[in-house]
């Protein structure tokens, strides 16, 4: 438990609801505030990673591997 909910438990104990919801609020805003940049490098790291299997499947069909020729006659 962190100091804040300390805090916020105490001020709820000794009666002063108003800041108990402000610290609760605060904590709130500051866990959801983590978790978004969190889901951002997340998010970004996903897409890195399609880019890179996509840059593999591309070398995989490059017509630049595929050494045969077709039979010209003239």
């Amino acid at each position: 438990m962190t100091d804040n909910i300390k805090d916020a438990i105490t001020a709820l104990q000794n009666g002063d609801s108003a800041s108990f919801k402000d610290t609760i609020n605060q904590e709130l805003m500051a866990r959801a505030m983590d978790q978004i940049q969190i889901q951002k490098i997340a998010a970004g790291q996903a897409m890195f990673d399609d880019l890179e299997s996509e840059i593999e499947v591309e070398d995989e069909i490059d017509p630049e591997v595929s050494e045969e020729e077709p039979d010209e006659e003239v």
